[in-house]
């Protein structure tokens, strides 16, 4: 299933007992970034009696960098002079976000698992204060900053500054204070009081194990969060949410509207959001206690959102070549059927869904 590349962590000279947090980077295509991002963990304050260990997931990234090399030879020269241990995955074919995320958590040692994304980074005392917040809660989560990496940009003045906020004020979005028991899932669903994005939380390895075990192999590089992070939270015991930040959320080419889908693998990694949802559905048939008729409605709303702005993308991001045929992958995804009846609504309505409700 994957190559364990190679370990330090026999030659860290740290103590052999687990870390208190693993932090789980999966990476595909993101060299320019890895290394700042593993810098950024290695400055980490106040976690020294705590304890870190670092697990790269390569997901078969494709050919390296002539500059920087591989993913393999990035991590390999950072782990020289890390602090903490350096455990290094790669994937022999991509097999997407869920995966990657899968394979890291279960190499993962620690107490609490932290994801952080290859191109983003972290404040210094990001780790030590969800830490020292954690007490007893299952998830710990913390506010995010965004930072716009000028590199690729194709939004500038008013539509850029709109772009920034809407995404701040998501990565703000962190309910402030306690929630137990089932109050934590409603807390997201229902009542939409905090983000489900899996980075900006410290997350009990044994609960995102469980989450893990309900979710079946899949492929899937678009909202991946949304299926992992509901099965977190409905099995989770205690949220705090705290108002720290913990997380430099880096937005670049990804926040443009205008940029084009060339290729028909392209198009496939956008549709494959279908798959979050035929396996969220499949997974609340064996969930106890089961999902409200509340949480059931929010889910099919966030489902109807993914379908509208998959449309959206087709008219409006797909090439004119590609449209006849990216439009049957689409109805391959989502199936047909929905796809028609969403078609017919947003015609009816004569506007495509505006936000996220998520």
């Amino acid at each position: 299933m994957y190559i364990n590349c190679w370990t330090n962590k026999e030659a860290s000279g740290l103590p052999s007992m687990p870390p208190a947090i693993s932090v789980c980077i999966p990476v595909y295509g993101t060299e320019k970034s890895l290394l700042s991002c593993l810098q950024s963990v290695a400055a980490q304050q106040g976690v020294e009696s705590a304890g870190l260990e670092i697990i790269v997931v390569d997901d078969a990234s494709p050919s390296a960098d002539p500059e920087l090399g591989s993913p393999a030879r990035i991590v390999s020269q950072f782990q020289q002079e890390s602090p903490w241990p350096v455990v290094f995955l790669r994937h022999e074919e991509n097999r997407g976000l869920v995966e990657a995320r899968r394979t890291a958590v279960e190499a993962a040692t620690g107490e609490f698992i932290f994801c952080l994304d290859s191109d983003d980074t972290l404040p210094p005392a990001a780790l030590a204060t969800l830490y020292a917040a954690a007490e007893d809660a299952d998830i710990v989560h913390g506010r995010a900053q965004v930072v716009l990496s000028q590199e690729g940009c194709q939004l500038e003045g008013a539509a850029l500054e709109k772009v920034l906020t809407q995404l701040q004020e998501k990565a703000d979005k962190v309910f402030i204070g306690r929630l137990e028991g089932a109050a934590i899932l409603q807390n997201k669903l229902v009542e939409n009081q905090h983000n489900n994005f899996l980075w900006g939380k410290l997350i009990r390895r044994e609960l995102y194990l469980h989450a893990l075990s309900l979710i079946p192999e899949m492929y899937c590089t678009m909202a991946e969060d949304v299926v992992q992070y509901l099965l977190i939270a409905h099995g989770a015991r205690r949220y705090l949410g705290i108002s720290d930040i913990v997380y430099n959320y880096s937005v670049n080419t990804g926040i443009s509207s205008n940029t084009k889908i060339t290729s028909l693998e392209r198009w496939e990694q956008v549709c494959s959001t279908a798959s979050v949802f035929t396996v969220l559905f499949a997974c609340l048939e064996e969930l106890d206690p089961p999902f409200t008729e509340s949480q059931l409605a929010a889910i099919r709303k966030l489902c109807r959102f993914y379908v509208a702005n998959n449309l959206q993308q087709l008219h409006h991001a797909v090439v004119p070549e590609l449209q006849a045929v990216a439009y049957e992958v689409l109805c391959d995804y989502w199936g047909a059927g929905l796809v028609r009846r969403m078609e017919a609504a947003l015609e009816r309505e004569g506007v495509l869904l505006e936000s996220n409700p998520f």
